[in-house]
Order: C-alpha cells, then sequence, then structure tokens
C-alpha cells in the first residue's frame, strides 16, 4: 500500500463525524475525475478530506477544462480571465444528491502552474490570502496546469475593487494594438476607488460616437459621445455608471501608436481630460477622445458651447460664416458679446422704416445672454424683442473693423438673410441715435405699424411729433382712436368749427412703463375738449396751420395743452383733441364771477395773459386774434387758445392769398 493510499485511510479513519461531513461526499467522488498528475490529484484530495464541515465548502476541486469559457490571456497582469460556467461549491444538496454551486458564469483567473510538483497546500495557502482560490485545471492544448481562483477581489484591495471589475471586461473588448490595450488595461487596473473612476481611460467603439466632422479651424475632429463618461460602479445594474450622455468631446489623430505612453497621456491632460481611445474604421487612424475645453479657460466656457453648434447653422456665405465664429469663439466669459446667425423666420412683423432706410422687425427668441447647463442650450433675454434689420450691400466688406465702426452706436446681434431678395441683414437694437438708449422716440416709433389716421400729412405730422419726443412723452401728439371718446356733447360753433366736449376714456401719455411693455397714462376718463374744423376730411391748409402751430407751443403751460388728433367716423371730419376749459372763456367766466374776485385774482389772470403771449412770442410767432373769447379758463388756470390764427413775425400773404404753413 503506498504512502498516498495510507493518508487517506488515516483522514477517513479520523474522520468521527456523526453526520454525512463535506469529506465524506468529496470521498466518494474521487473516482469520477483525475488531473492526470498524482501529486496534483493527492493535493485536492487531501484538501477536500479534511473538509468536516456541513455547510459551507472551503475545498478545492479538480475543474474540468471545458466547464470555462471565454478564456483570454491578460498581458499586464500574466494571467488568463475566463467564465466559470458551473460557479463554486457551497454545500451537499440532499435532494438532488450533488454539491449546490454558487455565481454560474462566474468570472475567475487562471494562473499557470510552473512546475506541479511544487504545488502544496502551503503554496495554495499563500495564493488564497489575496485571492480565493476554487481548484486546478489543466489547459488540454498547452498541457499547462492552472489555479482557478477568484478574479473579483483585488491583490491590493483585498476586496473586489474598481480595478477587477475593468479586468473581468478584458475579455469584451480589443483595441486590436497591443500596446494601446495595454496603456488602457495598466489605467483601469490601477483605479481601485470610484474617486478615481472619471480618470480611467477607456476604449470607445467607433459606433458611440455620432456627428462627427472636422472643424476647419484646427486639425482635430468634433465628436457627439453616446455613452458619456464613466464616473462610478453602480451594483444594481453590474456597470459603469455615466455622466453626462452624449456629451461633446474632441478626437485627436494618434501618428504613432507605439508612442503612446502613460506620460503622453499625461501631457495632453495637462489642458484637456483624456477619455481614452477610439479608432476612425475607414481610415484605421487611432485617435485619443478628449473633452471638448477651451485651452486658454481651461474648462467649458462659452467658446466651447458656441462652437459645439457650428456644425447646425450656416450663412450660405463664408466671409459671414468665419466672422460670426471667430466673434463667438472670442466670447470665453461674456457670450452676449458674440454675433449668431438667425434665420429669418425667427422674425415678424417685418417693416421697412422710409425714415432710416432700415427695416424694423419683431426677434421672437431675443438675445443670447449665458449657458443654461440645466436646459444644455442658450438662455435668452427679451423675447419678441424689437430690432432693426440693416441691410448689407457687400457682404465681403462685413469685417470685424467694419462690425466693430457700427457698434459705436449700436448694440449688434449678429446677421441674417432675407430669403426673397437674397440681401444680407445685420441684426441691430432699436435704440436712438441721438439718445443712444431706448428713449420715448423709439417707442413711439414701434408702435407707428399699428395705427394710421387715414391721412399721410396727419401721420407724418404726428410721427414727426413723437421722434421728436425723446425725453419727454407728454410732448407728443398721438392717433387717438373715435371710439376711446364717450358721452360726446356739442358746446359751442367758431368761425372754423364746432366744439364738442367728452370724456376720454384713456386719459394721456404720461411716461413708458419697462414691466408692462406699455404707456403709462394718466387722468383716465379726463373731460377733453373735441375740435371739429369743417370740411376737414380732405385736409385744409387751416387745419394743418393749425395743428402745426398749436404744437409749436404745446408744451407751455399758459397755452391750451393738445392731446392730439381723432376722426369722426360719420363725417370723416378730422378732429383736435384739446383740454377742456370747464369755467370755459373768460367772457363768460366773468359775467358769472366777476364780483367773487379779488385785485389780487385779477392781476394773477393778466399775468396768465401776459405769460401766454410771452410764450407765444418765444417762438416767434403772433396770435393776430387775441380777445377775450380766446382766453380760457381751466380750474386753476388761464390759458390761450386759437393757436392755429397766430402767424410768424416775418408772416406774409403769397401771392395767390393763402398761408404757408409750417
Amino acid at each position: 500500500m503506498d504512502s498516498f493510499t495510507k493518508s487517506i485511510k488515516k483522514l477517513i479513519k479520523s474522520c468521527d463525524c456523526n453526520y454525512e461531513c463535506n469529506a465524506r461526499q468529496f470521498k466518494q467522488n474521487f473516482k469520477s475525475w483525475t488531473s492526470g498528475n498524482d501529486h496534483i490529484d493527492k493535493l485536492i484530495q487531501n484538501n477536500q478530506l479534511s473538509d468536516h464541515s456541513y455547510y459551507e465548502s472551503r475545498a478545492l476541486e479538480w475543474i474540468p477544462y471545458d466547464r470555462l469559457c471565454d478564456v483570454k490571456y491578460i498581458t499586464n497582469v500574466k494571467v488568463y480571465n475566463a467564465k466559470w460556467i458551473d460557479g463554486y461549491i457551497v454545500h451537499w444538496d440532499d435532494v438532488s444528491k450533488d454539491w449546490k454551486r454558487n455565481e454560474k458564469n462566474m468570472s475567475i483567473g487562471l494562473k499557470i502552474i510552473d512546475n506541479p510538483a511544487d504545488i502544496t497546500l502551503e503554496f495554495m495557502y499563500k495564493i488564497s490570502v489575496p485571492y480565493k482560490v476554487y481548484g486546478i485545471t489543466q489547459d488540454p492544448e498547452t498541457k499547462n496546469y492552472m489555479v482557478v481562483f477568484d478574479a473579483n477581489k483585488c491583490k491590493k484591495c483585498n476586496i473586489e475593487c474598481n480595478a477587477t471589475r475593468f479586468q473581468q471586461k478584458f475579455v469584451n473588448w480589443t483595441s486590436g494594438n497591443n500596446d494601446i490595450d495595454k496603456l488602457i488595461q495598466e489605467s483601469q487596473l490601477s483605479t481601485h476607488f470610484n474617486y478615481e473612476v472619471p480618470k480611467v481611460l477607456e476604449w470607445i467603439p467607433n459606433r458611440g460616437l455620432h456627428g462627427i466632422k472636422k472643424y476647419k479651424f484646427s486639425e482635430v475632429y468634433k465628436a457627439n459621445w453616446v455613452d458619456g463618461k464613466m464616473s462610478h460602479w453602480d451594483d444594481n445594474n453590474q456597470n459603469w455608471g455615466r455622466d453626462k450622455q452624449s456629451i461633446f468631446v474632441i478626437l485627436k489623430t494618434l501618428n504613432d501608436p507605439a508612442s503612446i505612453t502613460s506620460e503622453f497621456i499625461n501631457e495632453i491632460s495637462a489642458p484637456h481630460k483624456v477619455y481614452g481611445i477610439t479608432q476612425n474604421p475607414e481610415t484605421k487612424d487611432y485617435m485619443v477622445v478628449l473633452n471638448d475645453m477651451c485651452e486658454k479657460c481651461e474648462e467649458v466656457c462659452n467658446s466651447i458651447q458656441f462652437q459645439r453648434n457650428f456644425r447646425n447653422w450656416t450663412s450660405g456665405n463664408n466671409d459671414i460664416d468665419e466672422l460670426i465664429q471667430e466673434s463667438q469663439l472670442s466670447a470665453h466669459h461674456n457670450a452676449s458679446t458674440a454675433l449668431e446667425w438667425v434665420p429669418d423666420y425667427r422674425f415678424y412683423d417685418i417693416v421697412k422704416d422710409k425714415l432710416d432706410n432700415v427695416y424694423r422687425a419683431n426677434w421672437i427668441d431675443g438675445n443670447v445672454s449665458c449657458w443654461d447647463n440645466n436646459n444644455q442650450n442658450w438662455r435668452r433675454d427679451k423675447q419678441n424683442m424689437f430690432v432693426v434689420l440693416k441691410v448689407l450691400n457687400d457682404p465681403a466688406s462685413v469685417t470685424s473693423e467694419f462690425i466693430n465702426e457700427i457698434a459705436t452706436s449700436h448694440k449688434i446681434y449678429g446677421i441674417t438673410r432675407n430669403q426673397e431678395t437674397k440681401n444680407y441683414m445685420l441684426i441691430l437694437d432699436d435704440i436712438c441715435e441721438k439718445c443712444n438708449v431706448l428713449c420715448n422716440s423709439i417707442y413711439f416709433r414701434r408702435n407707428f405699424k399699428n395705427w394710421t389716421s387715414g391721412n399721410d400729412d396727419i401721420n407724418k405730422f404726428i410721427q414727426d411729433s413723437q421722434l421728436l419726443a425723446h425725453e419727454n412723452g407728454m410732448q407728443a401728439l398721438e392717433w387717438i382712436p373715435y371710439n376711446k371718446f364717450r358721452d360726446i356733447k356739442y358746446i359751442a360753433k367758431g368761425g372754423f368749427g364746432s366744439v364738442y366736449r367728452a370724456t376720454w376714456i384713456d386719459g394721456f401719455i404720461d411716461k413708458w412703463d419697462n414691466d408692462y411693455q406699455l404707456w403709462k397714462r394718466k387722468d383716465q376718463n379726463m373731460l377733453v375738449a373735441l375740435k371739429i374744423l369743417n370740411n376737414s376730411k380732405n385736409i385744409t391748409l387751416e387745419f394743418m396751420n393749425e395743428i402745426a402751430l398749436h404744437h409749436k407751443v404745446n408744451l407751455y403751460e399758459r397755452v391750451i395743452k393738445f392731446y392730439g388728433i381723432t376722426q369722426d367716423p360719420e363725417t370723416e371730419n378730422y378732429i383736435m383733441v384739446l383740454d377742456y376749459a370747464e369755467n370755459g372763456n373768460l367772457r363768460n367766466y366773468l359775467d358769472t364771477s366777476y364780483n367773487k374776485l379779488s385785485w389780487s385774482d385779477k392781476i394773477h389772470y393778466l399775468n396768465s395773459i401776459a405769460h401766454g403771449i410771452e410764450c407765444i412770442h418765444e417762438k416767434e410767432l403772433i396770435h393776430r386774434d387775441l380777445h377775450i373769447g380766446n382766453i380760457l379758463r381751466l380750474a386753476s388756470v388761464t390759458c390761450l387758445s386759437d393757436i392755429g390764427l397766430c402767424k410768424p413775425v416775418d408772416y406774409k400773404l403769397s401771392e395767390n392769398g393763402k398761408t404757408n404753413y409750417m
């Protein structure tokens, strides 16, 4: 009897378990397997016969090589990775009369045994300190014996860490280049903790990169990486969690893959984050995948966000494209300084301004303000904002210098193109060139398209008055729709026409309200006088003369206030809208109140009349029909009226006897 048989009998004899322990179950199966090597058989059997537990078994076993699949050699660690179809033994199952196993198709490591005769239990124990050892197998082709161990347990961390998770997946990819595989695997095997994962390299299949396009300003490509970068291990999904799917990346061609080293990667990563390596399937060029970061700012600044969108637009003109792109690439910290290409369908209510030979329009989107990380888009100010569109006669002459010159008087938002005329147009802010701000005249101008008197002369007169009202909105006349008046009552008739009293529902303009983007008004439902000139539907010289001269002195307190013009829809006569003198003219007032007036009151009235005459004279006018009936008494003020009878101091009749107005 040889020594091995004696030792087996001794072990069996020494088993005094009063139950079917693991050792007994293992012993019954000895005849069903052999490693082909007596020394290895003895090692495994001795180990199994020492396992007297009933529950979890920790014994070694002989593992047939055909129970392993996906075997792949890992260069860096000089081991093989594989899948073990059956999984490891847990305990004996009395029902099925077989070993209960866990983790079928589990990842394991295979380490070649150089000299099987040297294998001892002590040797196996040393291996099991960093790794759990399951048993031994043999490659039928090379005849090499191999230790089968738990590849999920990191030798450094003594647990399953990120390095082992990366290692398990080495079998799932290859770059097709040993140097690149080795570089990526080294990076991954050095990544043990979650905080290190974002720094790891990976092989990125080209199919995961969309919208690849060469950027003409440099020798790199831009792309959209569908999966995004790894951030941590996800235990629930047993896969890598990733941040920012569909992120923008730069692809930089590697001229010599053999020269790629950790030092080379570190050098690139000074200005950029390196995510990994990919390969162009057409050219077979290997490419480093970098984060799309500004080299000047060392972060993803506005210029990068603009650059990522270059492929989504074109003006159809290379000079204009280049001008806009250059302005966007220089807008690192202030996006509002960049020009942009704006398709013409983003404008509405486009109207040609005959006064300035430009177009005015509403811009639906409004100008770029800053980047919104949550929505991954540009945040914009002032949607539906008013802009000026100025035709560019020669697009080739549009340079940075040209833009800067215009920018001294206007904010330039970008460039668009009229699809009908094919004219390129600058998009400018709609500000007053005199005030260099959004003054009253601009707010009035924006509303020109919303009203008409039906007469070009009156339209122009009202518009001119509004365009001169830069600082004081009350200085402007306005067109007042007739339906804005109610309770219209006849008062009196004069030489030129009739006067009515009415209630003006809206009241007069005070100032612009930025919050509500409309005119703030005073004295709603105020009483006004409507002065109708006979036959004014056919605009007469007298009517135009009166409104022109009255507007000339309209801001003086001692001259009756002139608010604007309306039209009776039935008679079609045009009507002047004036302050209403509730006390009538001075003659009527004195008839009813003379005895109540003190000398102080009388002197005050005379002073008001003198002041009114002085105001008219300051404008180089003379009244020519000043009498007590043309002096009106308001609640607390005495004013002059019938200003239409005024004439310039150098007035003379024309040859045909008619007056020249304005």
